[in-house]
């Protein structure tokens, strides 16, 4: 619900029934300042190298013929991805009761958006004349998965949005929260289903052209999402007034290391299934050993690594709630999701459809500064929303329903365990 008091107060300006806190950036510190100046250098340098881009062409890329994708369409897969975070958050309150993660529920519906939101980005910049993507809409091919993963990727954003005023305002309830969910859901598993169609559909690429495609799209992309969104959790605490209860960090943690091993798994039954004797197929395999002793090994062993490593920290239940155990797992799987991506989309390239070896895929400085450049616009636009919008949920909002405390359930658990022990 929006402050019924916040619309007295100097610089606050009321818009759709969300209240616009002006006035907190005119008492933000000056390390604030230092950083959004330091995000809108990142801004200038990426809007140079899209100046620089449309203005040369595509040659001051690394695309070429045989790697018409590059580092925009590894962000698109890799922004996707982490938006599903957002939408596990989210649709664990309304669907499942899970109060323990709606303290998180408005900063992960905006995260989940601005991801969205970047990945489009990628899309809009990576053309030399954007202002043609008009004749993409008015004229669409409808054999082409980026039509259905595109407008998909624009729904769910736009739901994302939507979602994050409802949150605010209150409007609606429980009942239009509930609705929205059972909206957003099925619209994200489709963009995620509908981006993983893009490799899948690619008959020549034999790797690509995997059933089990979708699913690890939709795993590797909860499981990135719900560690990033455990991340900006713990900083936002650090360097906001905003505080998060133990009992959501245990449950996020939790939830992480589930999702985590079910991932790994279904990257292990592929690997598998593409080595087994009596099921192995020239062309996969010819593909999957660029992963091990090919040109990908630097960025595919890593994944597995870095995947594992995550796990293990997770896996003890002793320190998996430690908030050092936490973070560090959750980056080196963010990290280990972002190689896998990359690896992935060069894998299809380094050989052509009749074998010819490639090459390595190295994105140029004019790409790297472009990515960097939407990377900073996303984080200027989160930054601002913590200081201007209400992200902090009141701890008496649960849109009608009765808010729980975990954290006296938790301890009063551990207080039942000891009681024997006291007692013996």
């Amino acid at each position: 619900m929006t402050d019924a008091t916040a619309k007295s107060r100097p610089g606050v300006v009321r818009f759709i029934g969300v209240d616009f806190d002006f006035g907190a950036l005119k008492a933000a510190s000056p390390r604030y300042w230092t950083w959004v100046g330091v995000l809108g250098a990142f801004m200038a340098v990426g809007a140079v190298a899209w100046l620089v881009y449309m203005t040369h062409g595509g040659a001051v890329m690394a695309m070429r013929d045989g790697t018409p994708w590059g580092l925009w369409f590894t962000n698109y897969m890799y922004y996707v991805g982490l938006a599903a975070g957002g939408l596990v958050v989210y649709a664990s309150v309304h669907l499942f009761g899970a109060e323990q993660f709606r303290p998180l529920s408005r900063l992960a519906v905006l995260l989940a958006g601005v991801l969205v939101m970047l990945a489009l980005l990628g899309i809009v910049t990576d053309m030399e004349r954007p202002w043609r993507a008009v004749w993409m809409l008015l004229t669409p091919n409808p054999t082409s998965p980026f039509v259905y993963t595109g407008s998909a990727a624009n729904i769910y954003m736009i739901i994302c949005f939507v979602d994050l005023w409802v949150l605010i305002t209150g409007k609606g309830g429980h009942k239009l929260a509930l609705t929205m969910t059972l909206i957003a859901l099925p619209a994200a598993i489709y963009l995620h289903t509908t981006t993983a169609f893009v490799l899948s559909m690619n008959k020549s690429r034999e790797l690509w052209h995997s059933a089990m495609m979708v699913p690890i799209f939709l795993t590797s992309a909860t499981a990135s999402g719900v560690s990033l969104l455990l991340i900006v959790a713990y900083i936002v605490q650090s360097l906001t007034k905003m505080k998060f209860k133990p009992s959501m960090f245990r449950s996020l943690s939790t939830l992480l290391a589930t999702v985590m091993i079910i991932d790994l798994f279904m990257l292990v039954v592929e690997i598998l299934s593409i080595f087994w004797p009596t099921s192995a197929e020239p062309g996969h395999t010819i593909r999957m050993m660029e992963f091990f002793t090919g040109t990908y090994t630097w960025f595919f062993v890593p994944v597995l690594v870095l995947g594992g490593t995550a796990f293990a920290l997770l896996s003890r239940r002793k320190t998996r709630h430690l908030p050092a155990v936490q973070i560090t797992a959750a980056s080196l799987y963010v990290f280990a999701v972002f190689l896998k991506r990359y690896s992935l989309e060069g894998m299809g390239f380094v050989r052509d459809p009749l074998g010819q070896y490639i090459g390595l895929y190295v994105p140029s400085a004019v790409e790297i500064f472009l990515a960097l450049g939407i990377l900073a616009f996303g984080m200027l636009l989160v930054t601002l929303a913590l200081k201007v919008l209400p992200i902090e949920v009141p701890e008496d909002d649960g849109h009608g329903e009765p808010v729980i405390d975990y954290d006296a359930e938790f301890n009063a658990a551990a207080r039942a365990e000891l009681e024997p022990e006291v007692a013996s």
